[in-house]
């Protein structure tokens, strides 16, 4: 069946769905996809929008952290579900609890200050419900600077994951020497700084799509396109970031295009599909990715997937058969999880 016999179906069982479903879908994700979906953004505005409707039904098209953070904030009568739950983001995958916990206790053997754990939105719920536990907080790509400085302010030393690029990015702009930023690797080493003196201990974790950008992609666009303006996602490499004009999370790198003047031209080291479709949605400006770098783990949702998970839908709700796709985060570790989001919200409308 081809894309638009399918989206075509598509719509048409969602208008017989109505009020009962709703589809939110990343920036991150294929054409076809966010032509059918209710709303889109990056993951944390897609948990924010999620935790404000009624929907029985959220069809989350993204990876399995953001529809896990979807469920920690949606009530107890709505039910999250994925047109592919083998859909899962490898940076959140490189940290589990034993881990985190492990490194919590190295980090305790090298201070006597309190450590504030800080996890990335892009992370697994249980690394939520770590943090939660210990008193921490979850932080987004375009709110870290924040939540890391409430934390520092309290002279407390801040443990960070999943992502090293980000907490080194972050960390390097709320000015902290060198030494006092530690890395701490798979195999539980502290790389760099002085532990004794740091006050951020990183977690060795990355994310391939932005991994595979380089200083020198940024070097030919300029050289090819005077005047451009390069924008990049703070999950780059730090030499990526110092390089650039500016960085900022998905929504920030859409809403400067959008607002920018028409002909500017743009180079955005981001998600391949994301860039293609700021070209589209901006024709009026010229935006040019630094190099095609796609997230294969967002492409698993598809259009036939997502078909049949609304039949699924329709089937529970007429003949009462089960449903498909379901994500729900276990009790044992929901409440620890959904402190630490609070917990962002709370140091953020401070």
């Amino acid at each position: 069946m081809d894309i638009m016999t399918l989206n075509e179906q598509i719509l048409e069982l969602k208008k017989e769905l109505g009020k009962s479903i709703v589809i939110p879908a990343h920036h991150y994700e294929n054409p076809e996809i966010v032509e059918v979906a209710d709303f889109v953004g990056d993951s944390y505005k897609l948990a924010a929008d999620c935790a404000k409707i009624d929907a029985e039904f959220i069809v989350f098209c993204g990876v399995y952290f953001m529809a896990e953070a979807a469920d920690l904030l949606s009530s107890s009568t709505q039910k999250v579900l994925m047109p592919d739950i083998e859909a899962r983001c490898p940076m959140a995958d490189q940290i589990g609890y034993q881990q985190a916990d492990k490194v919590f206790q190295k980090i305790s053997g090298c201070t006597t200050r309190q450590i504030a754990p800080v996890v990335y939105m892009n992370s697994t719920a249980e690394i939520k419900s770590f943090s939660g536990k210990y008193g921490g907080s979850v932080c987004t790509s375009s709110n870290a600077g924040k939540i890391i400085k409430h934390f520092l302010d309290q002279d407390k030393v801040v443990f960070f994951a999943p992502d090293y690029n980000l907490g080194n990015n972050t960390a390097n702009e709320l000015g902290l020497k060198d030494k006092e930023i530690v890395k701490v690797t798979s195999d539980f080493q502290c790389v760099g700084g002085n532990p004794s003196q740091a006050k951020i201990f990183i977690w060795d974790g990355y994310c391939y799509v932005h991994k595979r950008f380089l200083v020198n992609d940024i070097l030919d666009l300029r050289t090819k396109n005077p005047g451009i303006k390069i924008i990049v996602h703070p999950e780059c490499d730090r030499e990526v970031v110092i390089n650039s004009d500016d960085s900022g999370s998905t929504q920030k790198i859409y809403e400067e295009i959008k607002k920018s003047p028409t002909g500017s031209i743009w180079g955005v080291g981001t998600e391949f599909n994301f860039v293609q479709r700021i070209a589209w949605e901006f024709p009026d400006k010229t935006v040019l990715p630094l190099r095609k770098s796609i997230c294969g783990n967002m492409a698993k949702i598809t259009p036939e997937k997502l078909l049949k998970i609304l039949q699924s839908v329709q089937s529970h709700l007429q003949k009462k058969t089960a449903l498909e796709g379901i994500v729900q985060v276990s009790e044992s570790m929901k409440n620890n999880a959904a402190r630490a989001l609070h917990k962002m919200i709370e140091i953020v409308e401070k």
